[in-house]
């Protein structure tokens, strides 16, 4: 029986990104969760708002880390729940019934991942487009990188989970992703049509478009062979498409 999921954000001087996302995750209808909150030293008030939250299923930290990446190990390793999801500071569930629907899942076929969807938001809160999720293999990877499976929309069992590498700043969650498929056991893989997130643009990686862009070469590099990465050539240049589309359209 699932006791509990661990939600973890990362945080640093967004103390109203944060409150939408605290707001977001106390709304769930299913309350079987812990929500750790990992603080890299804010200066804004964030630590302030967090300190008077009076939520019982709220643990936190704060101090100063490396990096984004070192902060999400360090909310690992204060987790105790069996499903793991990052949930960062500005972004929300898609709905009020999103543990429910993941809960009941979970029950139903006992998994070490489960994901689903993605709405996408302008940093200033317009409303993109609905991302449904591919199918979770090495394949779709390394064609489309993240856009499997958007970060915030996965559920990872913690018997599973690794720590992140520190060798990226802006792409360790794809290599995450690569180590997680790369694991020694068989994994176990459930896909959702449901929308887990709603996923705000203007993050660090957004904002630095070319070094995100070549660190994803960086980490599909490290995982491919020659021919794998040769092959998915025309796939790499999709970031440059919808990035022009977002210039000229702003969509």
């Amino acid at each position: 029986m699932l006791k509990k999921f661990s939600i973890i954000t990362v945080v640093y001087n967004a103390k109203d990104d944060l409150a939408k996302t605290v707001q977001s995750i106390q709304s769930q209808n299913l309350n079987l969760f812990e929500h750790i909150i990992v603080d890299g030293g804010s200066t804004d008030g964030t630590l302030e708002y967090i300190q008077s939250l009076n939520h019982k299923n709220i643990d936190y930290i704060s101090e100063k880390d490396k990096g984004i990446y070192d902060a999400m190990n360090k909310g690992i390793d204060l987790s105790t729940g069996e499903y793991l999801l990052f949930l960062n500071a500005a972004d929300t569930f898609a709905s009020d019934k999103t543990l429910e629907i993941v809960f009941d899942r979970i029950i139903e076929n006992k998994t070490d991942i489960i994901y689903g969807g993605s709405n996408v938001y302008t940093e200033n809160g317009k409303f993109l487009t609905s991302l449904k999720p591919l199918s979770f293999s090495k394949k779709n990877l390394n064609k489309y990188a993240t856009r499997t499976a958007c970060h915030q929309s996965i559920f990872v069992h913690k018997s599973i989970v690794k720590h992140y590498s520190d060798k990226y700043r802006l792409k360790g969650e794809l290599n995450w992703y690569y180590e997680l498929l790369e694991s020694s056991k068989e994994i176990s893989i459930v896909k959702l049509d449901n929308m887990i997130c709603n996923y705000y643009l203007g993050g660090t990686g957004d904002k630095n478009f070319l070094e995100n862009y070549f660190e994803r070469l960086n980490v599909t590099w490290m995982h491919c062979s020659l021919l794998e990465f040769s092959m998915n050539m025309p796939f790499l240049l999709i970031p440059f498409i919808f990035r022009i589309r977002r210039i000229i359209f702003g969509k």
